[in-house]
């Protein structure tokens, strides 16, 4: 039995390929994930919230609008605020309710709870 090879050209191997797109960013996205460089078990840090809720204040009176304190995490500023009130120009008040308080940044919802700690 005699086998014949038969060199196929580049240039027609070339033309049957469709072309890929090369997204590179994409590509090294997974080097950035998981850089070899960072210790075994590592996982990225939680985000650190910026606000902490130190307490809300619900009026029986319907007139009077609830309120509640805010502490920054990043500074020694206590804000009291109510609904639709604005904090240092970036979250809004969405909601605020017993133990509870609604943020809003950029479209994106999130609710701090009071933590009791003895």
């Amino acid at each position: 039995m005699e086998v014949k090879v038969v060199p196929v050209e580049a240039s027609s191997r070339a033309r049957a390929l469709p072309p890929v797109a090369f997204d590179s960013f994409a590509y090294y996205q997974t080097i950035i994930d998981n850089n070899i460089f960072r210790p075994l078990g590592w996982t990225p840090p939680h985000p650190v919230e910026s606000y902490r809720l130190i307490g809300t204040i619900l009026p029986t009176d319907t007139h009077i609008p609830p309120k509640a304190i805010l502490q920054s995490t990043t500074g020694n500023t206590t804000h009291i605020v109510t609904r639709g009130d604005r904090v240092d120009t970036d979250p809004h008040i969405v909601d605020i309710q017993p133990k509870q308080i609604k943020l809003s940044t950029n479209g994106k919802t999130r609710t701090l709870h009071l933590s009791i700690r003895f």
